[in-house]
């Protein structure tokens, strides 16, 4: 889950943050985080990055929240923003940037949890979790799976976490949804951050080669170009 927080006072950046990642804590939620002091700086940013969530002030100097919030429309609709403000005069602007939530400050940690609820649930629509042993994980995050004896290797875009679960019961998990392929003795990838198969590797989104057996190389291809084209159908 990647959140964005647009606040130019450095102290509330901080407080919104903590109580964020403790909530995503609570939750075994992953959390990225990325905050920004000026509207034109996110502005800025949304050209090539896209988040989950959005946590905006409205009163900013320079590019205000509520014009910030247009241009973060103009370059996705999907986004939840959630204006955060001193004062509720702003409200009516606020209504056609489609806001998800309108928190007053001073607000508090159970304030932030109650809407980070809100919004969890209604990007359940799009995002789905997986329980994986003690552990949530949202099934776009992960990239491929090592197994390793009794335990295997989740490697994500930002972490790697070791959980306590054998191959085979993590791979009929994971199987259930069709972007997740094993390609070798103890190892899935996730064709979802797959960019492309060179020779006998899977290079994933993040330029990582992920070797393919050569039992299993044109079924893998042929796995990634049919889920590919799948995928371009659904959006069509």
């Amino acid at each position: 889950m990647k959140i964005a927080i647009v606040d130019d006072k450095l102290t509330e950046q901080n407080k919104l943050s903590s109580y964020i990642t403790s909530w995503a804590s609570e939750n075994n939620l992953p959390a990225e985080i990325c905050t920004y002091q000026s509207g034109e700086s996110f502005s800025r940013a949304i050209q090539s990055t896209s988040f989950d969530i959005v946590f905006m002030d409205i009163i900013m100097e320079g590019k205000n929240g509520i014009e910030t919030a247009r241009s973060l429309r103009e370059a996705n609709l999907s986004t939840l923003l959630i204006f955060i403000t001193s004062s509720r005069e702003f409200m009516a602007q606020a209504f056609p940037c489609h806001a998800f939530d309108y928190v007053i400050k001073p607000y508090t940690a159970d304030r932030i949890s109650k809407v980070l609820d809100d919004a969890a649930r209604a990007l359940g629509k799009h995002i789905e979790v997986i329980e994986i042993g003690a552990d949530k994980f949202v099934l776009s995050d992960i990239l491929y799976v090592f197994s390793d004896s009794n335990y295997c290797e989740i490697f994500t875009m930002n972490a790697q976490t070791k959980v306590r679960i054998s191959f085979t019961e993590l791979s009929r998990k994971l199987e259930q949804h069709p972007s997740f392929m094993i390609v070798g003795r103890g190892i899935i990838v996730n064709f979802e951050n797959t960019s492309h198969i060179s020779g006998s590797d899977c290079v994933m989104s993040n330029g990582e080669k992920i070797p393919v057996s050569r039992r299993k190389l044109q079924e893998t291809e042929r796995a990634f170009y049919d889920w590919q084209f799948k995928k371009m159908l659904s959006k069509e």
